[in-house]
Formats: C-alpha cells, sequence, structure tokens
C-alpha cells in the first residue's frame, strides 16, 4: 500500500507537476534574460545624464578595467561592470587607442566605446601656408591659444632625430622643414609633438626619390631646402617657380651673387616691398647682396611645389627677373634688367 502512494506520487511528478516545474524554471529563466537583456540595452543605449565635456585620458598600456573604473570615477558612465561586459562582448576591449579624448555623460556607452576604440582623439585643426616662418607659426600658434611662440620657437632649435636633417649644421634651428600643410593636433599638443607631426609630414611630402635626385643636383637636401625657401618668396606661380629656381642655380654656378631681396627681409626680420641701399648692405648671413653663393639657411618653410622648382629646374638664358603687377619679368643680361626695372617698377 505504502510503495503504491509512492509510485503514485512520483508518477504524479513526473507525469504532471514536473512539465509545470519545468515550464515555470523555463519562464523564470527567460525572464530573467530578458530582465538582463533591456538591462543591458538600456545601459549601452543611454547616457549618464549631464552635457558637461569631461577631458579623458588613456594611457599607453591602461587596461580594460582600470579605463572602465576611471569612467565610472568621472561619471561618465554609471556601471563600470556592464561597461567591461559590453566591450568584451563587442570585442572591443583590446582596441582602446591611448591619447586625450573629449568625453561626455551625455554619450551613451556604445559611442564612448566607439570613440576609444577607433582613437578618435580630441584635437582642433591648424593650417600653416607655404613660406610661413618658424616665427610666424609661433605666432599663429599663440594666437590659437595652442603653444606660446617663446615655447615654440625654443623647441624648433632642439635636436631631433631624423634622416633628412642629416646635413643641417647644429647651429641652425628647423626652418624650412616644417613643412607646410593642414594638421590635424591633439588638444594638449605641445610644441615638441606638433613639430614632430610637422618633421613627419615632411618625411612622407618631400619622398626618397626626391632626395635623391637632390643629391643630383650637387646640392645637399639642406641647400636644397634653402634654395626652395627663396624660390618660395620670389615666386607665386608653379611655372614661374621652375624658371626662378633655374636662375638663381645658373648664377650659382656661375658665381653670380644671389642678389635676392627676400633673403635681406628675412635678415631684417621685416616684411619690406622696398630696400634701402643700407638694408642691402646689411652684414647678414643672410643677406644675398653681401654674401656669395646660398644665405646661411632657409628663411621660409617651402611648401613642395617650391622644393621639387629646384630639384627639377627649368634652365634657360635668364641671369635676372624682377616681380610686378603679380607676374614676374625675366632678363638675359644687366642690360635688359635695367630696362625692366624701368619699366616696371619706377
Amino acid at each position: 500500500m505504502k510503495n503504491s502512494f509512492i509510485d503514485k506520487t512520483l508518477v504524479y511528478i513526473k507525469e504532471k507537476l514536473w512539465p509545470k516545474l519545468l515550464l515555470g524554471l523555463i519562464a523564470l529563466v527567460f525572464l530573467v534574460a530578458l530582465i538582463t537583456f533591456f538591462i543591458f540595452s538600456s545601459f549601452i543605449n543611454t547616457g549618464n545624464g549631464g552635457k558637461n565635456d569631461t577631458n579623458f585620458v588613456v594611457v599607453n598600456g591602461q587596461g580594460l578595467k582600470v579605463i572602465s573604473t576611471n569612467l565610472k570615477t568621472k561619471n561618465i558612465i554609471s556601471n563600470d561592470l556592464l561597461f567591461m561586459i559590453y566591450m568584451k562582448y563587442a570585442g572591443l576591449s583590446g582596441n582602446i587607442k591611448a591619447g586625450d579624448y573629449i568625453l561626455s555623460p551625455s554619450m551613451t556607452p556604445m559611442q564612448i566605446a566607439d570613440i576609444l576604440s577607433q582613437g578618435k582623439v580630441a584635437s582642433r585643426t591648424i593650417t600653416i601656408p607655404e613660406g610661413w616662418t618658424v616665427a610666424e607659426i609661433g605666432t599663429y600658434l599663440e594666437k590659437q591659444g595652442i603653444v606660446k611662440k617663446s615655447d615654440f620657437v625654443l623647441a624648433s632649435n632642439k635636436e631631433y632625430s631624423y634622416d633628412f636633417l642629416s646635413s643641417k649644421p647644429a647651429d641652425v634651428g628647423l626652418e624650412g622643414f616644417l613643412f607646410p600643410d593642414t594638421y590635424q593636433i591633439s588638444i594638449t599638443a605641445d610644441s615638441e609633438s606638433i613639430i614632430k607631426t610637422m618633421l613627419d609630414n615632411f618625411g612622407k611630402k618631400v619622398t626618397l626619390d626626391m632626395r635623391l635626385a637632390a643629391k643630383q643636383t650637387g646640392f645637399s637636401l639642406y641647400e636644397t631646402i634653402t634654395l626652395a625657401s627663396v624660390v618660395e618668396e620670389e615666386a607665386n606661380k608653379p611655372a614661374d617657380r621652375k624658371i626662378v629656381a633655374g636662375i638663381f642655380i645658373s648664377r650659382l654656378n656661375e658665381d653670380m651673387m644671389l642678389q635676392s631681396d627676400v633673403t635681406v627681409a628675412y635678415a631684417l626680420g621685416e616684411d619690406r616691398k622696398e630696400l634701402t641701399a643700407a638694408d642691402i648692405s646689411l652684414d647678414s648671413p643672410y643677406n644675398t647682396y653681401v654674401v656669395a653663393g646660398l644665405p646661411k639657411g632657409p628663411i621660409s618653410n617651402p611648401g613642395l611645389e617650391s622644393i621639387s622648382a629646384v630639384i627639377y629646374p627649368e634652365i634657360t638664358d635668364f641671369r635676372y627677373f624682377i616681380a610686378a603687377n603679380d607676374q614676374i619679368y625675366y632678363a638675359k643680361n644687366i642690360e635688359e634688367h635695367n630696362a625692366n626695372v624701368a619699366k616696371y617698377l619706377n
């Protein structure tokens, strides 16, 4: 009788109660999973509230746990554990890039994860035109509130390890090698990092083939950049740059003085349109009216067209030129040159 009761009970549990318990358990697991999904989905798609931007730094070598904790500490995210789970689930845990970021509690964790894993560091745009000097670049950066001019100029006189600087004398700075271009720089960039970015760009734009071709002209790369900086200031149009470069090279080969007004202006530290007799007599290694050959170094930071013009010049019979009315007038001899001066400048 006892065994019959137990048997009936077991049969009842197996046939009647167990399916209900199993269904209940499945329903509970499903409910927990659903709640977890909604909590997790809500977390990754909802900001932590607030709109204040926060500077957030990821140091090279920092792990996901430390980064997540720091995000929580700065109230950028609400839950560091859920952020870690999402990063691992999305396969992004090993993709976080070091750098300076601008993050906001209004961003969703998904957006933050994308920014950190894509390395979308906080940056600003700067544009350096062809022909600016180091001093002019420094003035611009200071006006933009990025670095002080004095710090930038000081940093430009430090030593930097780049192959293309090997022919640069030790007693001169980086004038000529700060490649003019538009750059995206970190909001926390200092003078040295900006200079390194510009030098890196010079190394890319002035290719190895160009450097090898420069050697074939008989100039060192430093001398090439020096002459290119003079060409940059003397001529605006690509065709004129090649001819002007050819004139200067011919004058050098014939032991003629370059007599370039722009080198005097650089020596004076002033952008003068007209020079006096005293100006062109100035005792300066940059004044090509008194110094034979090239000036001591570059007088600006030339663009690629001017550098190419010196490497691949157009050699002509011209030995003189003047610029007037946004045009360059060429002459083969001093008589033709004087006639051009009388006609277009006087």
